[in-house]
């Protein structure tokens, strides 16, 4: 069923979310859930006021295009809209954090495969290393939370646009190794190949040891 969102926007611009349904905040927004016509869903909201709410928004609508472009992706919630330029509108999918979940081989086979086609589509993530943003769906397969540090790949030419996407498309693969191994040692060869830190990342992990 396809969801009325000028329905859905009247509903919001009338009661906002409330603090008793958010999922989760940050300096960039919150995230409610909420139930609209018997779907349950999240609404991510910029947060703050002035000029720092209008850095969040323009965040936010650099979001909804990453969501835009892998919709109907397994492993990824439902878009269905950016409203008011105010309000992204997701599906809210059951799931459980990766850091409180126990994951085996399969999960990470998976979660290669769901960031390859992703970057197939023109998105990198930018943020895998953090991981609050990923999670484990009830058949155990992976879901991608928060897309607010993604890029999207333009197409023709944008010389510097492609440069960052391709940093951050590596960015995804170190992310991946680190993550199924806890960190870059005794990593296998077949895996090892997918590995190349940039010095940006090798001097953050300097001075993250200092």
């Amino acid at each position: 069923m396809v969801l009325d969102l000028p329905r859905l926007a009247q509903h919001l611009r009338r009661a906002p979310p409330d603090r008793d349904a958010l999922l989760a905040a940050s300096n960039q927004g919150e995230i409610h859930r909420i139930e609209h016509e018997g779907r349950r869903l999240a609404i991510k909201s910029a947060a703050g006021s002035g000029f720092r709410r209008r850095i969040n928004a323009w965040a936010l609508q650099r979001e909804a295009r990453a969501y835009a472009r892998l919709q109907d992706m397994a492993g990824i919630p439902g878009w269905h809209g950016l409203i008011d330029r105010r309000w992204l509108v997701l599906d809210y999918i059951e799931s459980r954090p990766f850091r409180e979940s126990a994951v085996g081989p399969r999960y990470f086979d998976q979660l290669l495969a769901l960031i390859r086609e992703m970057h197939v589509r023109g998105v990198a993530h930018g943020d895998l290393k953090r991981k609050a943003n990923l999670a484990v769906q009830g058949d155990g397969s992976p879901l991608l939370l928060d897309f607010g540090a993604s890029i999207v790949r333009r197409a023709g030419l944008h010389p510097l646009n492609r440069r960052m996407f391709e940093l951050l498309r590596q960015t995804d693969l170190n992310a991946w190794v680190k993550l199924k191994y806890g960190g870059y040692d005794q990593v296998s060869e077949t895996d090892r190949s997918l590995l190349r830190r940039s010095w940006i990342e090798r001097g953050l992990t300097r001075l993250r040891r200092r």
